[in-house]
């Protein structure tokens, strides 16, 4: 049986007016919705370059689709091949990126892996060597869930699709699903 969370996943990125969330980081904010059968999560990506510049980030709404999966999954192994996005799970302490690098070369279609890493942090490596490492917010409780971790490789997959840089980016977050869909297939609102 599929795991809720390892599937299609949709995501509509729309920037976004406003302060960006962490006081001192100058930036362009932009708001995620992340449609997959777990529900809707909801994301924010706060990117360093102005919207205004050229080559600055996206001035318009951007849609990716892409394949999700966790590893975990046991479905995995049959749908693995085609994934955009493989989240690997636990790494043991100072392999995540070896690791992270051989999962992107087994599997050449995948464009982004993630893994859970020391202390509640996840990390992404995207095949463009890009890598960024997340941190919890002080406070912000219990380890991402499943669905989570999927959704920030979603957005980080949405991120360099729409043709930018893991670089840019100094706050990338996802929450918990929030609601289930109507039809999991159904195009996005809004």
């Amino acid at each position: 049986m599929t795991a809720p969370h390892t599937a299609l996943h949709t995501v509509r990125l729309v920037p976004a007016d406003g302060p960006s969330p962490s006081a001192g980081t100058a930036g362009t904010r932009f708001e995620a919705r992340i449609h997959s059968p777990a529900g809707v999560c909801h994301g924010l990506l706060v990117s360093r370059s102005p919207a205004g510049r050229p080559g600055g980030p996206l001035t318009r709404a951007f849609v990716d689709e892409h394949l999700a999966i966790d590893l975990a999954d046991p479905d995995a192994a049959r749908r693995r091949r085609h994934a955009d996005v493989l989240h690997l799970g636990a790494t043991a302490p100072g392999r995540a990126r070896e690791r992270l690098a051989a999962v992107l070369r087994t599997h050449p279609g995948c464009a982004v892996a993630t893994a859970d890493g020391e202390g509640g942090t996840l990390l992404v490596l995207a095949r463009t060597g890009g890598r960024l490492v997340l941190r919890p917010r002080p406070g912000d409780g219990a380890p991402p869930s499943p669905a989570q971790r999927l959704a920030v490789g979603s957005l980080a997959h949405t991120w360099l699709a729409a043709g930018r840089t893991l670089a840019e980016l100094t706050t990338l977050t996802a929450s918990a699903p929030t609601s289930r869909p109507a039809c999991p297939g159904c195009p996005l609102a809004g």
